[in-house]
């Protein structure tokens, strides 16, 4: 286990990517792997470009991993994480169980719509009940001046 790995084990973080990238390509007996400590002084570079001054930073770590290494088809070349394309062949068993998946999602998209619609209908129903009550208030409030007028004058 590397010195970074121990580190982040006793603190519980876990490795930015670039030290995921320094761990894979470097070795304590015979150093840097061809090419690989260019790449990662230009990700340690980009780290610091894109530090402002209050700690805060424009670009994480995978960002400058895929900008620096360049990302092809979803997979960032020589980092070793991220996604990896999806297999050339997809079994029947998996197209069914996707297929039965993709139903059960879309009844429960339609029970979602009709619950929204019940909801939306009912907030409608109380809109139109407020209005109601409002216009009650200000006739009721209109019956009150008058009677007060009515009750001052004799």
């Amino acid at each position: 286990m590397s010195h970074q790995e121990q580190i982040a084990a006793q603190t519980g973080e876990m490795l930015g990517a670039i030290e995921r990238f320094e761990m894979e390509y470097k070795s304590i007996k015979k150093g840097w792997d061809l090419g690989a400590k260019e790449l990662w002084d230009q990700m340690v570079k980009m780290r610091t470009e894109t530090t402002l001054p209050d700690g805060t930073r424009t670009m994480n770590d995978d960002e400058i991993c895929a900008k620096v290494l360049a990302v092809k088809s979803g997979y960032i070349k020589g980092c070793g994480f991220g996604p990896r394309p999806p297999p050339s062949s997809t079994s029947r068993s998996s197209i069914d169980e996707m297929s039965e998946k993709n139903k059960e999602l879309e009844d429960k998209l339609e029970d979602t719509q009709d619950t929204i619609k019940v909801q939306q209908e009912k907030i409608d129903a109380q809109n139109v009940l407020i209005q109601e009550l409002q216009e009650q208030g200000k006739k009721f409030e209109q019956f009150m001046a008058t009677f007060m007028n009515q009750q001052a004058s004799s």
